[in-house]
């Protein structure tokens, strides 16, 4: 009984409700270990994607249209990077990939799907996309990673608008 227990506080801990992937709480304790001198990083790659247009989708469709895209967005990456890289949703419609092999080739079939899916909805379903991997010559620490995939996911949302 105990263990169950301890399995549900800690689901509930480190998953978000509404998507059923691992939340703002999992990826910082996964940011701690990456952050430790002895992991090595030489294998990581990050993708970080923001939903385009989220509050005129609440706005204009209403909030259950803007969790349905947020959840659209969720299972296409389950769909296309499920078993490669670990998926946090960290913010409302922000979702970070970290992945310790090279993930980039999948980008282009989560974009395929979400194109595909896009067809099927009232509203405009896009995202921005941007991503990193490790460089010899510019990675000290995952948060440079994380920072240049940050960049390219905004300059990519400023030259949608």
């Amino acid at each position: 009984m105990k263990n169950k227990i301890t399995d549900k506080l800690f689901e509930l801990a480190y998953t978000d409700s509404m998507t059923e992937l691992q939340n703002r709480n999992a990826y910082e304790e996964r940011l701690k270990k990456l952050r430790k001198p002895s992991s090595n990083i030489s294998r990581i790659t990050v993708i970080v994607i923001d939903i385009n247009g989220m509050k005129e989708i609440n706005d204009s469709y209403g909030h259950f249209s803007g969790d349905d895209a947020i959840k659209t967005v969720a299972k296409a990456l389950k769909d296309t990077l499920g078993t490669k890289a670990d998926i946090f949703r960290i913010g409302g419609d922000e979702f970070v990939c970290i992945s310790e092999s090279n993930v980039l080739p999948y980008i282009s079939q989560f974009k395929d799907t979400i194109s595909f899916i896009d067809r099927e909805k009232l509203y405009k379903l896009a995202v921005s996309i941007g991503y990193s991997k490790y460089h010899e010559k510019y990675t000290k620490s995952i948060d440079d990673i994380i920072c240049r995939a940050a960049e390219k996911m905004y300059r990519a949302k400023k030259d949608k608008k």
